[in-house]
């Protein structure tokens, strides 16, 4: 009996003690936002001599994430790192370098506090001093039409292979801006199965070293890796003078090249020659009306693979030319606007034009003043230009193709050209 009295004592005593240890709700979405940059003190391009960056997020960040998951170039030695909930500060505790662009690269390794990984990897330009500026652009070219809507990860190292700069790039044309002038290496890759890492059986992969003083120009090929050999399987003679070559797949190099008639063995000169992923645009001296050989030895591809020779005979035609040039495309288009002040700017024509016989104006369209530019770039029947100083903003420019422009044979366009485009930079 004496037990049964305690037993409404025990019930009071669970209830109440169910009610002290009530826990909050529990449910909702979870925060799968990534965390994104905000805005930087200073200012991209801004003057760091004090000392400090600031980098603001749009979510608390996570501590523990940031070793490992911030590069600085030039190297700094001599720094700290805090971060207080939306706000990464990097005191910097040494001489910096004169007139010199520091990059600050936030990799996909920093997290917010809810674990999500910053949307994508980036890097950030300060300078010391005023440094000079250089550029690189270039083309892209896919081996999969597929992969050409997909971002490419795009990694720029120094020569001695430490991070300079990481972004996304899509499309058909990239530009890295604010580089130092120095040799560096290009790595690029696209991360197919989202795995934030290259896999070498399934993914289109480029890489190349390059060295820059001012402006520079670097196609990529973002191409598959495998064992196939790079073959002749065409040649294609477009006149007296000039041969379109199609190989099997995009190369990188080869060494050695030569051009023969086929019956006496007699050499053709080759004047020029540019490789443009699996073209091959030749220039040489006048072909007759009979066969010839052309050899190719060490044929690289864009993955490194090394084809020991290929050759072709074809039957050439000995009729002179007597067809204009003609201007086949620009970028800009006629009319089109810029969101630079020094653009590239790309003409390609339907022969080579060597560089005696291209002229080329740059002027302000209303004024007719002349900007001074540069021909960066002669690739077979492209060519680049880009001006030497910053064009006006918000003013029509317009580039003038003069009719002494010739192809080889000395067949001038038809008539002048002119590309007008509006240069528009709101930075």
């Amino acid at each position: 009996m004496r037990y049964l009295k305690l037993v409404p004592l025990l019930i009071i005593c669970l209830i109440l003690m169910a009610c002290g240890s009530k826990k909050g709700p529990t449910g909702g979405d979870p925060d799968l936002i990534k965390p994104k940059v905000l805005s930087t003190s200073p200012a991209e391009l801004g003057d760091i001599s004090s000392g400090l960056i600031e980098i603001d997020f749009d979510k608390p960040m996570d501590k523990s994430s940031i070793t490992n998951a911030i590069y600085f170039y030039p190297p700094i030695s001599e720094r700290s790192i805090s971060l207080s909930r939306q706000t990464l500060s990097i005191r910097i505790k040494e001489k910096l370098l004169p007139d010199t662009n520091y990059f600050v690269t936030l990799s996909t390794r920093l997290k917010d506090t809810r674990g999500n990984a910053l949307d994508q990897a980036q890097s950030l330009v300060f300078r010391s001093g005023n440094p000079p500026l250089s550029k690189l652009s270039g083309l892209i070219s896919y081996t999969d039409s597929q992969d050409k809507d997909k971002p490419i990860n795009l990694s720029l190292f120094s020569a001695d292979s430490l991070m300079v700069i990481m972004k996304e790039v899509t499309g058909s044309s990239y530009e890295i801006n604010n580089l130092n002038p120095a040799s560096y290496i290009l790595r690029a890759y696209i991360d197919k199965n989202f795995n934030g890492r290259y896999d070498q059986t399934a993914e289109p992969f480029f890489e190349s070293p390059f060295n820059i003083e001012e402006y520079g120009s670097l196609d990529l090929s973002m191409a598959y890796s495998d064992t196939s050999w790079a073959q002749i399987r065409a040649v294609k003679q477009q006149s007296r003078h000039e041969l379109e070559v199609h190989l099997s797949e995009a190369i990188r190099s080869f060494i050695g090249m030569s051009l023969v008639q086929e019956s006496d063995k007699q050499p053709v000169d080759i004047l020029h020659y540019h490789i443009n992923g699996n073209r091959l645009f030749m220039l040489c001296t006048a072909l007759d009306s009979t066969r010839y050989v052309l050899k190719i030895n060490n044929l690289e591809d864009v993955n490194g693979t090394v084809s020991p020779a290929s050759s072709l005979s074809f039957n050439a035609q000995g009729t002179p030319d007597e067809t204009p040039p003609r201007l086949l495309s620009s970028t800009p288009r006629n009319g089109s606007t810029v969101n630079s002040l020094r653009p590239v700017i790309e003409l390609e024509f339907s022969e080579i034009i060597t560089a005696q016989n291209l002229s080329l104006r740059l002027i302000e369209s209303d004024t007719k003043k002349e900007i001074p530019f540069m021909v960066t770039d002669i690739r077979g029947r492209s060519a680049r230009l880009s001006p030497t100083r910053d064009l006006v903003n918000y003013r029509s420019h317009t580039v003038v193709v003069e009719s002494t422009t010739k192809d080889y044979s000395g067949n001038p366009v038809e008539s002048e050209i002119e590309i007008l485009f509006l240069p528009v930079s709101r930075r």
